[in-house]
């Protein structure tokens, strides 16, 4: 039997990750959810303060808060995709010059 591991995102949050629904061809639900519901909350986390981030800034600050969350799916694009399964924010982007955009998190008022 295996310990169930403490929660990153205590309260809400946990109630609210049951909601976003992941897809993909080659999707397997056991092998693969887990780690994007943990990789979705770190981005989530991590963005919630509402300033500004890159993408590469963004996976920066998740590998220095959630060591081990493998960052290749961290991108914001992964974020806008299940934003509309919370409802409660969205994510405001801008072009910062030479394909380069910033990103952030805005809760609903």
């Amino acid at each position: 039997m295996t310990a169930k591991q403490p929660s990153l995102f205590p309260g809400d949050t946990d109630v609210a990750i049951q909601r976003v629904k992941f897809h993909g061809s080659e999707l397997d639900e056991k092998r693969d959810v887990p780690d994007l519901r943990v990789q979705f909350w770190a981005v989530h986390d991590v963005m919630s303060d509402g300033q500004w981030r890159t993408d590469e800034q963004l996976e920066a600050e998740v590998r220095e808060r959630y060591p081990g969350v493998p960052c290749k799916s961290t991108s914001i694009a992964r974020q806008r995709r299940y934003q509309d399964e919370l409802g409660d924010f969205h994510v405001e982007h801008k072009y910062i010059g030479k394909r380069l955009w910033k990103h952030r998190l805005v809760r609903e008022e």
